[in-house]
């Protein structure tokens, strides 16, 4: 069997997101390049995954709990209000603790999610569980749409990653003084944007990396 020899070089301008080479066996020498292309794509998020914190605390347990019970009506009756359904708000954590010598009080802890769709101002909406007293905002994620909106965004990207990589083949293949064959192996990897915080972005940005084996001819 040949001596197997892969030159790899990641062609990217100004980014530090590396391709990764795939695990294959080639039984002739070749040559391996990764290009990087990237498009903007404009994203407007409407629906939204919130975070509420709604603690309470007073001496008497009762008490407490009462107004954690009070917190979490006037959360679903915003919701209501902003376009929501009760069954959108989920109470995922809920714990009571006894006071101790440091905190005499008694003391509701909860954790409630909101799923809310048809959003066109979230700065308001947020406004709105914010005039509730006793509670505060833990995250709002925009929920973004299934990727088939980033199909332009990807073949412009695409064709610009190919680009890259047939460039830097043809310069290192001068470099290291050999002729490349023909491609014997392509693989893609597609970086999608990742969307966390209070807010999306307007512009967002799609990363495809495209690797391709050469096959690689001494030259006589």
């Amino acid at each position: 069997m040949p001596l197997l020899l892969i030159l790899s070089l990641i062609a990217q301008t100004g980014s530090q997101i590396h391709g990764a080479v795939p695990n294959i066996t080639i039984d002739k020498p070749a040559l391996s390049v990764t290009g990087q292309g990237r498009a903007s794509i404009s994203v407007k998020a409407s629906e939204y995954k919130i975070i509420l914190y709604a603690d309470s605390y007073a001496e008497d347990k009762q008490e407490s709990k009462a107004a954690a019970e009070s917190m979490r009506k006037a959360i679903i009756k915003a919701t209501k209000e902003l376009g929501g359904k009760e069954k959108d708000v989920i109470l995922t954590n809920l714990n009571t603790l006894e006071p101790i010598e440091e905190d005499l009080y008694f003391r509701v802890e909860q954790d409630i999610q909101i799923w809310l769709k048809n959003v066109e101002d979230i700065n308001k909406t947020k406004e709105k569980y914010l005039l509730i007293d006793g509670v505060q905002i833990g995250s709002v994620i925009p929920v973004i749409g299934e990727t088939s909106d980033y199909v332009p965004a990807i073949v412009k990207a695409r064709k610009d990653a190919i680009k890259n990589a047939k460039l830097e083949a043809k310069a290192l293949a001068s470099e290291m003084d050999v002729l490349l064959g023909e491609p014997i192996y392509i693989t893609e990897d597609i970086i999608y944007p990742t969307y966390t915080g209070y807010e999306a972005s307007n512009e967002s940005e799609i990363t495809v990396s495209v690797t391709i084996f050469y096959g690689m001819i001494y030259k006589k």
